[in-house]
């Protein structure tokens, strides 16, 4: 204990310097120009400094003022690496990181298989996964427009199959483009995106012909069915026996907060899936460790332990 105590005071002078911001209580904030010099020597620091930020709104009293005006930042950012380095290497921690491991661990292992499950729902029945489009090249139609002028339209002729189930109709937005090797990069040849609605039963592959919003310098080359012609596709809704197949209904039979722990990956929500649907009584690693080793983070600094607990 003597030596943890030691090397803390050690690591608190060799932080403070001579007139250094750091001797400021956490009351104040420091100005940017502070910031910056503090961080320059360790920025490790600026990670004490958002903590000490989302305190502020919790000190509301004079009272509160008067406990934590002796707080500096030197002290907390201290304190703070000790008990880092200390949950990392004494063997007081190692029993309770075994402990926790004993008694909670297969909560994760079960929220990661709920987790699991869903995003395989979503993958398997995402609309991409159901139906698969191809250009199957174009033709051209004369028709006469509105000023009574003879006018090339262009048929593009586009093959749907279904690839899991007959399907009762489907969305599709797609474009055309041409890849220029000079410029490295796509030419569009349609205007704007496009769209196919496609409402009878498809229960293998079929091909439809649709006429695209075609830019003049497109129509030849759509024509000509050029090789290096690139469709380019995107199936915003599959319907099949009555259930639409798109993201938004999809997502709406997840959990939120599967939902959540599959689009952000924050563990945070992993936690609130064990409490919903595994244990509601569980507790984080990081939870179980200050209450249950509560003592020793007080020996450490009583006073910036309680400032975190803010």
């Amino acid at each position: 204990m003597f030596k943890r105590l030691a090397l803390y005071i050690i690591g608190l002078l060799l932080f403070v310097g001579c007139s250094s911001p750091l001797e400021k209580s956490v009351l104040e904030p420091l100005t940017s120009k502070e910031l910056d010099k503090v961080a320059g020597k360790d920025n490790s620091f600026l990670a004490t400094y958002s903590i000490v930020e989302g305190k502020w709104n919790s000190i509301s009293t004079p009272q509160d003022s008067v406990q934590w005006r002796n707080l500096t930042y030197s002290r907390l950012h201290n304190y703070i690496n000790t008990i880092k380095d200390e949950e990392l290497n004494s063997p007081l921690f190692s029993n309770l990181k075994c402990r926790w491991q004993n008694e909670y661990n297969n909560n994760i292992v079960k929220a990661d298989s709920i987790a699991d499950y869903w995003t395989n729902y979503l993958n398997e029945n995402n609309p991409d996964s159901l139906v698969s489009l191809a250009y199957r090249g174009s033709e051209a139609e004369m028709v006469r427009n509105i000023k009574k002028e003879i006018d090339t339209l262009i048929k593009a002729k586009i093959s749907i199959r279904s690839l899991k189930f007959p399907l009762d109709s489907i969305s599709v937005l797609y474009n055309f483009s041409k890849s220029d090797t000079t410029l490295t990069e796509y030419l569009p040849i349609t205007a704007g995106l496009n769209f196919i609605e496609y409402n009878r039963r498809c229960y293998d592959s079929v091909t439809v012909k649709v006429f695209p919003n075609v830019i003049p310098a497109g129509k030849q080359l759509l024509m000509q069915n050029d090789t290096a012609i690139i469709f380019e596709y995107a199936v915003s809704s599959v319907y099949a026996d009555g259930f639409c197949y798109n993201m938004d209904t999809l997502k709406s039979k997840v959990p939120e907060s599967v939902l959540k722990l599959i689009e952000s990956k924050d563990d945070f929500y992993k936690e609130q899936i064990i409490r919903e649907f595994i244990n509601p009584s569980h507790i984080s690693q990081s939870a179980y460790l200050k209450l249950n080793a509560e003592d020793f983070y007080n020996s450490i600094d009583s006073l910036a332990f309680r400032f975190l607990e803010l």
